[in-house]
């Protein structure tokens, strides 16, 4: 009470959300529809797939429902399949060197910007998003195609007699993959960048450093989480990606996803399509993996 000095007890309900009687019933119930949908849309098919990669096949019932690793032992035991995870894996990590070393300059000129310009570039920059995938591949087809512009261009100025061979290949798929992909770089490197002190440049530029120096040593050190996700989600992203290489690729470049459609749609190899969907998750699972332990600091 007021005036005796004595504190008025504290009913235990009001302890704050831990404390609280129902919190936990209101947590679960919050959590539980999240819970129910991965569940039944994410985890269930997943393990559909794990097993499916697991059966023998089966030309007349698609597969037979017999435990084997028969399938991962001949994936990679072949060659094919070998070359095949390598090209995927080289194709993400030259899209992500590409988006980071186009991205680092736009993201520094978007920081830097007025806010007119600024919201500008992010417009510009982010423009990719807003249009439909297939829409934007196609666009590459009518650029690169055998009487595609720069084809016809070349061909009209005398340059050469015969079609450049610019598409249904490993450049042809890169460039595609680096456009969709490029604004989760930028993204990244944006929200890293403007939380940077300028005054850290100033004293860096204060003691001697030079542009170079300040860039390399400095600034990009500062960036590097932003360096980590931005290239996470790209590489992520590059080899998991369906409808680019699909038509820029055509029948000349194959990456995992591509043969995966092939297997589940024309071959009709139901496991083994399962079994090269699981090598793809257990790349990204250690991209993210060896991502965190790099990060961990950060």
């Amino acid at each position: 009470m007021a005036g005796t000095g004595t504190a008025a007890p504290i009913d235990a309900r009001h302890k704050g959300p831990k404390g609280a009687p129902g919190s936990l019933a209101a947590y679960w119930a919050m959590i539980l529809p999240v819970v129910v949908f991965y569940l039944l849309f994410l985890a269930w098919p997943y393990l559909a797939l794990l097993a499916m990669s697991l059966y023998r096949f089966n030309s007349t019932t698609l597969y037979t429902p017999t435990f084997t690793l028969e399938n991962y032992i001949s994936v990679l035991g072949d060659g094919f399949y070998i070359s095949l995870l390598g090209s995927t894996v080289l194709l993400g990590l030259g899209v992500t060197l590409a988006t980071l070393l186009l991205g680092y300059p736009l993201a520094m000129a978007i920081v830097r910007a007025r806010p007119r310009m600024k919201a500008f570039l992010l417009i510009v920059s982010l423009s990719p998003l807003l249009v439909n995938l297939v829409v934007r591949t196609y666009a590459w087809l009518v650029l690169l195609g055998d009487k595609g512009i720069i084809n016809a261009w070349l061909m009209s100025l005398g340059a050469i007699a015969e079609p450049l061979p610019i598409n249904n290949n490993f450049v042809a798929v890169s460039l595609g993959l680096v456009h969709v992909t490029l604004p989760l770089m930028i993204i990244s490197l944006v929200g890293i960048m403007e939380r940077i002190d300028p005054s850290l440049l100033e004293a860096a530029e204060s003691l001697g450093a030079g542009p170079w120096r300040i860039l390399s040593r400095v600034h990009f050190q500062l960036c590097l989480p932003g360096v980590g996700t931005g290239s996470l989600l790209v590489f992520c992203s590059a080899i998991s990606a369906f409808v680019t290489p699909r038509l820029l690729g055509g029948n000349r470049f194959s990456t995992i996803s591509t043969v995966i459609y092939e297997k589940f749609m024309f071959s009709l190899n139901w496991p083994l399509g399962a079994t090269l969907v699981f090598l793809l998750l257990a790349i990204n699972f250690a991209v993210i993996a060896i991502h965190g332990r790099l990060f961990r600091e950060h």
